[in-house]
């Protein structure tokens, strides 16, 4: 595990947290006195399942995006509450 002093932690944030990402451990010390450990983060249980899933061949990943917005819905000629009625009156 590599120790580096909060004041070199804090000019190279970005950088120490890309090596956090990449798995390397990092402890954080105020003169010397160990303050915090750094980890990554363990893949939630889901994920760790999709990509099991996707190894072993029984699932197949999305290819494409989900778009960001939902579609836009159509208007209809004539209200829904209208087509209800008409539909009910042919039933009785």
């Amino acid at each position: 595990m590599r120790e580096i002093g909060v004041r070199e932690f804090k000019a190279s944030l970005s950088e120490t947290l890309r090596a956090v990402r990449r798995g390397e451990r990092v402890r954080v010390t105020v003169r010397g006195r160990a303050v915090a450990d750094l980890v990554p983060t363990a893949e939630p249980p889901r994920e760790r399942l999709l990509h099991e899933l996707a190894a072993e061949g029984r699932l197949t990943p999305a290819t494409r995006r989900r778009p960001a917005s939902p579609p836009r819905l159509a208007r209809a000629a004539t209200p829904a509450s209208s087509l209800v009625l008409a539909e009910r009156n042919t039933w009785g």
